[in-house]
C-alpha cells in the first residue's frame, strides 16, 4: 500500500513536470470548463453554439494581449495613448494666434596659442662655462622626456578605461535586448498561442455543433 501511495504520488510529480509553458493550462482550463458546461446541457446543439461562441471570443481577447504586451515589451506606445495624442490635436474651430520670437547669440572668438624659447651660453663663457649649460640643457630635456612618458602612460590608462566602460555598456545593451527577446517569446507569443487554442476549439464547438451532439448522445 505505501509503495502505491508513493507511486501515485510520483506520478502527480511527473505530471506537473509536463514541458508546457504556463499559458497553455489556461487554454486547457478554459476547454476544460467548456466541455463540463455543454455536458450539463446534456450535449445539446445550442449549449456547444454557445460554448463555442465564449471560446472564441476568449481566444480573440487573449491574442489582442499578447499582441499588446509584445509591443509593451519593445517599448511600443499603446493604443490608448496613440488616441489620447490624436484626440489632442483636433483642429479647433478658432485657432490661436501664433506669435514667433528670435534671439540670436555671437559667442566671442577664443584661441590657444603654445611657444617655447631657447636659451644659449654667451659667446665670453668659458669652456666650463658652456658643458655646464650643455648638462642643464640635458637635465631639462631628461626631466620633460620623463613627464612626457607619464603622461602617454597616464592618458593610455584613461583611453583603457574608457574602452572599458564602454564595453561594459555594450554588453548591458546586449544582455537587456537579450532578455527582452526572451521576455517576449515566452510571453506575448504564448499568449497569443493559448488564443489560438481557444479560437480552433470555439470554431470546432460553433461550426460542428449538431455533428457533436449526435455522436456525443
Amino acid at each position: 500500500m505505501k509503495n502505491l501511495v508513493r507511486w501515485l504520488r510520483e506520478i502527480g510529480r511527473w505530471v506537473r513536470r509536463v514541458p508546457i509553458n504556463s499559458y497553455y493550462w489556461w487554454a486547457i482550463a478554459g476547454v476544460g470548463i467548456s466541455i463540463a458546461s455543454v455536458g450539463t446541457f446534456d450535449w445539446t446543439e445550442q449549449s456547444f453554439r454557445l460554448a463555442g461562441m465564449g471560446l472564441q471570443l476568449g481566444g480573440v481577447f487573449t491574442v489582442v494581449l499578447g499582441i499588446l504586451k509584445t509591443r509593451a515589451d519593445f517599448g511600443q506606445p499603446t493604443v490608448r495613448s496613440q488616441f489620447k495624442a490624436w484626440i489632442k490635436v483636433f483642429p479647433p474651430l478658432h485657432p490661436p494666434a501664433i506669435t514667433a520670437t528670435m534671439n540670436i547669440v555671437l559667442p566671442g572668438l577664443s584661441g590657444q596659442m603654445y611657444g617655447y624659447s631657447t636659451s644659449a651660453p654667451s659667446t665670453d663663457q668659458s669652456v666650463e662655462g658652456r658643458v655646464g649649460h650643455l648638462e642643464g640643457i640635458v637635465k631639462q630635456l631628461e626631466d620633460a622626456q620623463g613627464r612626457t612618458q607619464i603622461a602617454v602612460l597616464q592618458a593610455q590608462q584613461k583611453a583603457q578605461e574608457a574602452l572599458d566602460a564602454q564595453a561594459r555598456q555594450l554588453s548591458g545593451q546586449i544582455d537587456a535586448v537579450s532578455k527582452k527577446i526572451e521576455s517576449t517569446a515566452t510571453g506575448g507569443v504564448h499568449v497569443s498561442a493559448v488564443g489560438v487554442v481557444l479560437l480552433f476549439v470555439g470554431t470546432i464547438f460553433g461550426g460542428a455543433a449538431p455533428e457533436l451532439q449526435q455522436w456525443l448522445k
